[in-house]
This record gives structure tokens, sequence and C-alpha cells, in this order.
């Protein structure tokens, strides 16, 4: 099994784990303007907990967006800094598909999953997964204007989407069978990547994943 690190900054909670020998170690910090003031010891803490060394990683996983724009940056940013000073691998994690990891573990039954996050300017970032977490495109976009296939109960999952649920289509709010409050979290990406649901890239081609097109206008207002 490889030694994995994995961060994922991409909403208000950051969120760090390692993968070794089979076990994961985890930690998460709040307060979504301090992320890049909280990573790198979170990083080094974890280390030490799992008495493992960059030296000692095989690869470096780190959630790619959608999300906050400055928090995506500073995840891919500490991401390929660790990977060039050690020659490794990147696996970018959509967060999306993160969320959807996490509410497929919450049902048994058969169902899709609506995984949103809220990207503010009264739209969300939205996929529609399958039980086998098939990729889908992500897109973003009012609530009003989401439009999935309905062959199944739908899971309503993520982050901010509580505001904007009552908007949902009538006909998607009639197929939801259940509503989970979850962010993106590293350990999940590092199932992912287990699993081998994601593609390894090299440092220099890792990039954030914004979705929106204008990221440079919201990027000015701190978003």
């Amino acid at each position: 099994m490889m030694n994995l690190l994995a961060i994922d900054t991409s909403t208000d909670i950051a969120t760090v784990a390692i993968s070794s020998s089979g076990k994961i170690y985890k930690a998460e910090q709040g307060g979504l303007q301090k992320h890049a003031e909280y990573l790198l010891p979170l990083i080094e803490s974890l280390l030490i907990n799992a008495n493992l060394t960059l030296e000692q990683l095989d690869a470096i996983v780190f959630g790619s967006g959608p999300g906050s724009f400055t928090g995506l940056r500073i995840a891919c940013s500490v991401a390929k800094g660790l990977a060039y000073a050690k020659d490794l691998p990147l696996y970018p994690v959509s967060s999306l598909l993160a969320i959807a990891y996490e509410a497929y573990l919450t049902e048994k039954r058969d169902f899709n999953i609506l995984a949103m996050i809220d990207a503010r300017m009264n739209q969300v970032y939205w996929g529609c997964y399958n039980q086998q977490l098939d990729i889908v495109e992500e897109q973003v976009s009012s609530v009003s204007d989401i439009a999935i296939n309905l062959d199944k109960p739908l899971i309503l999952a993520g982050v901010g989407y509580e505001a904007y649920e009552d908007l949902l289509p009538s006909d998607i709010q009639e197929k939801i069978i259940n509503k989970c409050q979850i962010y993106p979290k590293a350990e999940s990406m590092i199932h992912l990547v287990e699993a081998k649901k994601i593609k390894s890239v090299s440092a220099a081609d890792a990039l954030p994943i914004y979705v929106r097109n204008q990221v440079a206008h919201v990027a000015k207002k701190g978003v």
C-alpha cells in the first residue's frame, strides 16, 4: 500500500489525512481565512503521528475543486511545492466527488447522489453521481437550472445547499430520500485514490478546477 498525504482546503474546513500501513491519520481545522496558516503545521503534526517523513511518501493527494478560489489555490500550491521537492506524483480529486463518496457510505438502497457546494452569487457547484461514483461533468448554475437523470432516488449532499434546496425543481425534490451536510474530506480523497478512481499527474500539470469562468472577478473579492 502507498503512503499517501491528502489535503483539502476547498471549503471553510481544512482537512489533512495520511494513509500508512493500512491506517488513516487525520486532522481538520476550521477558518477559511487561516487555511494558509494552518495547513503546513497540520501536515507536520500528522507526519509525526504517522511516524513518517516527506521522503517516505509515495504521492500527494489534493482537493482540486470546485470550491473557494483562495482555498483551491492554497491546496494546489502546497501540494505542488511538496511534490516538486520530493519528485512525487499528484492525485487531484474533485471536491464534489469526495462529497459523493461520503454520501455513498450513508445508504444501502439503489440511488444517485446530487453533490453540491455553495458557489455564492446565487449559484451552486454540482454533479450527479451513481453508486459506482462514475465521473460526471461538474457544473455551476442556479439551483433552479439543475437538470439530471431522475431514474433513481436521490441523496442530496454537500456544503451550503440548505439555503437553496427549496429552489430545486419539483421533480428533483420529489426524488430526494436523504439529505447530508458533508464537506470534502482528505480521508475520502485517499480512499478514492486507493480505489483507482483518480489518475495521477505531474506537479507541473496539476491545477485547481474552478468550474466557474469568472475567476478573476470573484477572486478579487477574496472568495
